[in-house]
């Protein structure tokens, strides 16, 4: 793959080399353009395959649950549940030459890095040298389906108390601690993003294992409800339903490519203080807006938010976690009314329910509660020499400074700049903002059924 070139824009754009030849074919070649391009002219900048020892997923199910009558009509109820991988399916490219430690004397991050230009990191890289369209030298991400050297996991424990009452009330409460680590999260459509969209710090071909994103660590729920018949022919039905948990887990990562492996994948490295990290000057917004900030100020920006954030304070001095950081413990309460008109027909019951659904109740009464929210800097710090700057210089305290990129075994630190937040301000008074959508607020439901038996 050393003398290809783009298919040209024209092609890319007409939908005729799009359509589909008619009904599902077990004929691959049915579904190749009507003329192929000549072989050597024109590729993707990424292909799919399967690697011949691929082993489909498999996965180890356990659980058991127990239930106990603790008298006065109490029941517990105990459950644990393990699952453990024994096949992992993940992407990887084989096309990436073996990344080399950073290595820079005196700087703590060591991670491995690729080289900056494609020719050297990629072993065949896309190149158009001697053709007749040039596009110059390309990335080329062949991804192939392989298993994962290590395999994740799953477990949760739940406990649980519930009680009928003899004055048609009933109520329950149960805790649930969950834990599970992988080496893929199972995000994206594309095999390529098995391998592109998972956080790294070390071999972007060989992930490390760490917390699942799709798992609340921890959830408490309880629910007390009171239902009463009366004229024969009428029941009211109130109940509230309380939950509150832990909304998830995120990444801390750099806002460009640090690792240079072609992916805005990597995670930060937290430094211990001031003399593990280097910042260099940058603007926020253009023209009458435009807000300039020093490294100096940066500096002392970064380590006050790294100081009000939990997770943050307690990584100096190592790398952030693929999903490590949880975000904020959230309460919602729910309320539910319903009203049942209920009268025997040909012998059979027939019930007309009216029902309202109060949804994040707590917000009703207080704007402040029930609020959902996110971070406001998952990327925190961007990269500002990843590749070599404009004439070799950054503005550092409002001095043009020479600095080059930092490459492996080198002596060039890397230098950093804050992500910008909302408006034309570097993110740094707290780790999480409000959500201002319908998760914030209470809203309602209606309904009516009719039910006959």
């Amino acid at each position: 793959f050393t003398q290809v070139y783009q298919t040209p824009t024209a092609d890319r754009n007409n939908p005729a080399n799009y359509v589909t030849p008619g009904p599902f074919s077990a004929n691959p070649r049915a579904y190749l353009p009507a003329t192929p391009p000549t072989a050597g002219t024109a590729i993707p900048s990424t292909i799919s395959a399967i690697d011949e020892d691929f082993k489909f997923p498999q996965a180890w199910k356990t659980s058991l649950a127990a239930d106990f009558k603790l008298g006065k009509g109490f029941i517990a109820s105990v459950e644990g549940v393990y699952n453990k991988d024994i096949n992992t399916a993940l992407g990887r490219n084989p096309n990436l030459v073996t990344p080399t430690a950073l290595g820079v004397s005196g700087y703590p991050d060591n991670r491995p890095i690729y080289p900056i230009s494609n020719t050297q990191k990629f072993i065949n890289p896309l190149t158009s040298a001697g053709l007749a369209s040039p596009t110059g030298t390309s990335a080329f991400n062949p991804v192939i389906l392989d298993n994962a050297e290590e395999n994740g996991y799953y477990w949760s424990l739940t406990g649980k108390i519930e009680k009928q009452f003899s004055n048609h009330w009933s109520a329950f409460a149960a805790y649930t601690r969950s834990v599970a680590k992988n080496v893929y999260d199972g995000t994206g459509d594309q095999l390529l993003n098995t391998w592109s969209l998972t956080q790294i710090v070390k071999n972007a071909n060989d992930p490390e294992r760490s917390y699942a994103n799709y798992v609340v660590p921890d959830r408490f729920v309880a629910s007390v409800s009171y239902r009463r018949e009366y004229l024969k022919h009428l029941a009211t039905s109130v109940s509230l339903f309380y939950e509150g948990s832990i909304q998830g887990r995120y990444s801390y990562t750099y806002t460009a490519d640090f690792n240079r492996d072609g992916q805005t994948n990597d995670l930060i490295y937290v430094p211990r203080d001031a003399t593990e990290i280097n910042f260099a000057d940058v603007t926020y917004g253009s023209g009458a807006t435009a807000v300039t900030y020093t490294a100096n100020q940066q500096r002392d920006l970064f380590f006050r938010f790294v100081e009000q954030d939990t997770y943050l304070r307690a990584r100096k001095g190592r790398y952030a976690e693929r999903n490590g950081a949880k975000m904020p413990w959230r309460n919602q309460v729910d309320v539910k009314f319903a009203q049942e008109i209920f009268h025997n027909i040909g012998g059979k019951k027939n019930t007309l329910t009216f029902t309202l659904d109060i949804f994040n109740f707590g917000n009703l009464l207080n704007k402040e509660w029930g609020i959902f929210q996110t971070p406001n800097a998952a990327g925190l710090l961007a990269p500002r020499n990843s590749t070599a700057p404009t004439g070799g210089t950054l503005p550092v305290n409002g001095v043009a400074t020479t600095v080059g990129a930092y490459n492996a075994a080198g002596t060039q630190r890397p230098y950093f700049s804050l992500a910008q937040g909302l408006g034309n301000f570097p993110v740094t008074t707290s780790s999480f903002r409000q959500v201002n959508t319908l998760t914030s607020t209470y809203y309602m439901q209606f309904g009516l059924r009719y039910t006959f038996n």
